[in-house]
């Protein structure tokens, strides 16, 4: 049962993720006036296909994409009208202005960032969605001391309520650890304190100390020496429509500044790269996420968008960072990379596409199986 469980909420999170993904390149398309051919979720041999009637408008006329579900889950894509693709029919002189290859620089790079940006717009709402919903959340209490800390040398109280850092509202535990964590530098914060009914501010200097990470590898966090928030003393946190959209606005430029980090340490070797995962994990985690209730779920579906998202934007050839890639050398030399270069780069982008595909299923499987991997 766990098994199918899986299964169904894995593919249940590809397919709402790559139909939101070039759903975004699709809609940009036809904003700026490209005739879309097709817009098909997966691969392969269709399995479901329809042209709609009421489409978007290309020189006052609906388009007349069709779109398809097709066998293999395992992506999607968006077929535009270019002349350089040899297995369109032949275009009409009149419709040339409608080739993707023929819009200007501007409008080729807008098409080709939508898909990524389109991941983002999900993981925002999604985001957005829990903090307006709300959780409950243990109150940012003090509930001991430890001596010698930051905490005892700021004389923090047991029992003191955190009502604020530096001038930031802070209404829960896990809000207040994330913002001592982050002061890893050794500067001082401002925190507005309840004690005994009485509010008053207190000079906190949290101190930097070096934690290995399963993700980042070391890495400097900050720390107070205090045990924060109790199971026993629980708050309600819910936010406005505004605050909640902004607060995930900053949630996915957090975690997309944390996906980066994270793949730039594994370049560099200060990370490992048995943290590169592959469908396998995926799947796993959409069936546990699925059966811990819809809250999870959306958190993990929304995390997914934002990792989608950063991966595609990565300069690599073949991925829309690739050709995003392209159009700044265009921009940059007032020339298209040439048809020979474009051949080799997306070769070469092919196989490290095959290579980082077989490590992440090489992980999934010494995970799995619990073996030993190479990369320790």
């Amino acid at each position: 049962m766990n098994g199918l469980i899986s299964v169904l909420s894995f593919l249940f999170v590809i397919a709402v993720l790559i139909a939101v993904h070039e759903w975004g390149h699709y809609r940009m398309a036809t904003l700026v006036g490209v005739r879309v051919i097709r817009f098909s979720l997966g691969f392969g041999k269709p399995l479901l296909k329809w042209t709609p009637k009421r489409q978007p408008l290309l020189d006052g006329q609906p388009q007349t994409t069709e779109f398809v579900i097709a066998a293999l889950p395992f992506g999607g894509y968006v077929k535009m009208q270019d002349e350089r693709e040899s297995d369109q029919p032949t275009i009409a002189a009149n419709d040339l202005h409608q080739s993707f290859n023929r819009k200007p620089l501007w409008a080729r790079a807008a098409v080709v960032f939508a898909g990524p940006l389109a991941n983002f717009v999900l993981a925002i709402f999604l985001f957005a969605a829990l903090n307006w919903v709300g959780t409950t959340l243990p109150k940012a209490r003090l509930v001991e001391i430890v001596a010698g800390g930051a905490a005892a040398s700021a004389q923090l109280q047991a029992g003191d309520l955190v009502l604020g850092v530096d001038n930031r509202k802070i209404t829960d535990s896990i809000q207040l650890r994330e913002m001592i964590r982050q002061s890893n530098q050794g500067n001082v914060q401002n925190w507005l304190v309840e004690r005994q009914g009485r509010q008053q501010v207190i000079a906190v200097t949290p101190r930097a100390i070096s934690e290995v990470n399963e993700f980042l590898g070391q890495e400097q966090i900050g720390r107070v020496g205090a045990i924060i928030g109790s199971p026993k003393e629980l708050i309600d946190v819910r936010f406005g429509f505004f605050e909640g959209l902004e607060l995930g606005v900053q949630k996915t430029w957090d975690l997309s500044a944390l996906t980066i980090k994270t793949l730039w340490r594994m370049m560099i070797g200060e990370a490992s790269l048995k943290n590169l995962t592959g469908p396998v994990t995926v799947a796993e985690y959409s069936g546990k996420t699925a059966v811990m209730g819809l809250a999870t779920f959306t958190l993990f579906l929304g995390l997914m968008s934002v990792s989608l998202g950063v991966l595609n934007l990565l300069p690599l050839p073949m991925l829309d960072g690739g050709h995003l890639m392209y159009y700044l050398w265009e921009l940059l030399t007032g020339k298209a990379v040439s048809e020979e270069w474009l051949d080799k780069l997306q070769r070469g982008g092919f196989v490290l596409l095959i290579v980082l595909t077989a490590l992440a299923l090489y992980n999934d499987l010494i995970r799995v199986f619990g073996l030993h991997s190479f990369f320790g």
